[in-house]
């Protein structure tokens, strides 16, 4: 779903597990948790605060 970016709950370094809550997008007047789809450490957060995203776009980057 898109919508803007309302928070960032992980950084670079962050270990997380599959189903962690990574970010909320604000999506039509409601926040939507978005989770981690796999286990890893966050390498690259592609996106900023307050940024609209689009479904489908890569908001954090993963290493095994």
């Amino acid at each position: 779903m898109s919508g803007l970016i309302n928070n960032i709950l992980v950084a670079e370094g962050t270990k997380l597990k599959s189903g962690d809550v990574v970010a909320v997008v604000e999506s039509m007047k409601m926040l939507i948790d978005i989770k981690s789809e796999a286990t890893g450490t966050v390498t690259k957060v592609n996106c900023q605060l307050e940024e609209f995203v689009q479904e489908g776009q890569v908001l954090f980057e993963l290493e095994d």
